[in-house]
């Protein structure tokens, strides 16, 4: 009826608490692998929802190093001239690009390539890696990174670079199997190898990167960072009112699906928000 009143609704937000994570508690194990345990519950209480709310990470691992691009002589730089192989290291550092190949015709002109005189300059407006000799670069993950793979049988005595990528990592995924284990619904990738993730960390900024003297983009992981990034809305994660909260790990992997292997100059903190239905 038109003179009817509305019924007055009371709309109650559910009651949230908050679990407070940094990966430096840690006793033992590394900032991307490790345990907290306490000897009481972690979380007591009824709670249904599981969401990362925020995620500070503070990085301080430079993007060129051995255990970022796999393993031993991964730093390398392999160039071919009349049938001779040359190889030089770059130092474990940060770098950007501009500073990566300057370190590397640096290096190339110590290693005294015969005929060769290695520059890093703009030809035509592009930049180019050249040697005034034909010269090939074999393929190594750093190779890769700075575009300048080349095989042996199209060597040529320029090398123009157009897309490098130093970035340490494309993304991390923040994982915890025992804060996860009851979700139902579950997580998927176009990887290969799929995780329930708490979150994952794009290591893109949220506004376009400074340039470097060349022009290329100054990416995250070429300096040292801490920020910190939200997620609104949180992912919810489903969880049994009647389970406590004891000791939980927490793993953080890398795009290719294997569990991060740092020296642990890097940490984290993380809020989980817990809630009522």
């Amino acid at each position: 009826m038109s003179g009817d009143k509305i019924p007055h609704m009371q709309i109650r937000q559910p009651a949230t608490a908050n679990l407070m994570v940094d990966s430096a508690d840690r006793t033992s194990g590394t900032w991307g692998n490790f345990t907290i345990q306490k000897k009481n519950s972690i979380l007591n209480g009824f709670f249904y929802r599981i969401g990362t709310t925020e995620i500070v990470l503070e990085w301080n691992e430079p993007n060129i190093n051995e255990v970022v691009l796999g393993g031993v002589n991964q730093a390398n730089v392999t160039v071919t001239v009349a049938t001779v192989a040359y190889t030089v290291t770059i130092p474990t550092g940060f770098y950007t690009v501009e500073e990566a190949f300057a370190s590397l015709v640096a290096l190339l002109t110590v290693a005294n390539v015969p005929g060769a005189t290695w520059t890093f300059s703009k030809i035509d407006g592009l930049n180019t890696l050249g040697a005034g000799v034909d010269f090939a670069v074999s393929d190594t993950p750093l190779a890769r990174k700075l575009d300048i793979y080349q095989p042996a049988a199209d060597g040529d005595p320029a090398r123009i670079v157009t897309k490098p990528d130093l970035r340490p990592y494309r993304y991390l995924d923040f994982i915890s199997s025992q804060l996860t284990y009851n979700q139902k619904l579950k997580d998927g990738s176009t990887a290969l190898i799929s995780n329930d993730v708490l979150a994952r960390w794009y290591f893109a900024w949220d506004t376009p990167p400074t340039l470097d003297g060349n022009g290329f983009p100054i990416l995250m992981g070429y300096t040292p960072f801490v920020v910190r990034r939200t997620f609104s809305p949180p992912k919810q994660i489903r969880w049994e009112s009647n389970m406590p909260v004891g000791q939980i790990l927490f793993q953080v992997y890398n795009p290719q699906g294997n569990l991060i292997n740092s020296n642990d100059e890097n940490n984290f903190l993380m809020t989980l928000q817990v809630s009522e239905d």
